[in-house]
């Protein structure tokens, strides 16, 4: 598959497109409540900040089970990166949650390092951004 040419139209679109998105809203979850699926369930147990390049950064930790699959069984701990939060629980959510802003991690060293973070205190756990 080809890519497009630099400064193509659909480049520029896609690049205004990514920055339109700098602020997302995250609607926390409810702790050590099992959500279930078809195959098994996860559960957050943890939601954290931590501290990196002087900006608070928001962390849901959890782990997953699978035992309900037709392949096999197994599970794993997780912890996803929600963003830096730039707004902490100002609203509630339809679901009477709170709601705050953040602003996704983007930049690969970034993620790097506070995916080191995570793993000296998680060295097991998963390390999702979303």
């Amino acid at each position: 598959m080809r890519s497009l040419p630099r400064g193509h139209p659909a480049t520029r679109s896609a690049k205004r497109f990514q920055e339109s998105w700098a602020f997302v809203e995250y609607v926390h979850k409810r702790l050590n409540e099992a959500v279930e699926s078809i195959s098994g369930y996860y559960v957050i147990d943890k939601e954290a900040i931590i501290l990196h390049d002087r900006r608070q950064v928001l962390v849901e930790f959890g782990c997953a089970v699978i035992d309900n699959a037709c392949c096999g069984a197994g599970g794993f701990r997780y912890a996803n990166i929600v963003g830096y939060v730039t707004t902490w629980r100002t609203r509630m959510g339809k679901e009477g949650s709170p709601v705050s802003e953040v602003e996704p991690v983007r930049e690969e060293e970034a993620r790097r390092e506070i995916q080191e973070r995570i793993r000296e205190v998680e060295p097991y756990c998963q390390v999702n951004f979303f």
